[in-house]
């Protein structure tokens, strides 16, 4: 009798095992796997000239031909480990009356970064980033893209790609 309650007890604790770990797998699993959705910032622009930027100096082979780059500021400057990263960003601000900062059907565009808004020899360093303190400084070409041109700054999700 203690060899028949003995086999049916090892099932029962097998079990017991197998919903542990499918229950610390349920709670640790949205930790580890990121979301497809990104994180909010704000974004700025600047206006051509482009001539230098922090992460490759003069130049202009170092823009991307869609002209679709970005500055970024001290919270994604990652002491320079930003250059050349890419970052897709979608414009999420919402109007407060009349039209919106959003231009109107926008989608996400794709943005390499090239420079650091904080760099005293950057043309990033904008008064538009310092007074908006922007997470971005996006060129002219690729705000416009997905903004009013007439706000100095928007709202955006952004995601490293």
């Amino acid at each position: 009798m203690a060899t028949g309650s003995l086999l049916l007890s090892q099932p029962l604790h097998l079990l017991h095992l197998l919903l542990f770990l499918l229950l610390l797998l349920a709670f640790m699993l949205p930790k580890t796997i990121s979301v497809a959705t990104g994180d909010d910032g704000t974004a700025s622009y600047y206006v051509p000239p482009y001539e230098r930027t922090e992460c490759y100096g003069e130049g202009s082979s170092q823009f991307p031909e869609s002209n679709f780059f970005a500055a970024v500021g001290d919270n994604l400057w990652d002491l320079g480990a930003a250059c050349g990263r890419e970052y897709e960003v979608r414009c999420i601000s919402k109007a407060q009356s009349g039209p919106g900062p959003c231009k109107p059907g926008s989608d996400t565009i794709r943005v390499k970064v090239v420079d650091y808004a904080l760099s005293v020899s950057s043309s990033a360093a904008s008064p538009k980033q310092s007074v908006t303190g922007a997470d971005l400084v996006l060129s002219q070409i690729a705000f416009e893209a997905i903004a009013n041109p007439s706000v100095d700054s928007i709202t955006v999700e952004l995601k490293e790609v």
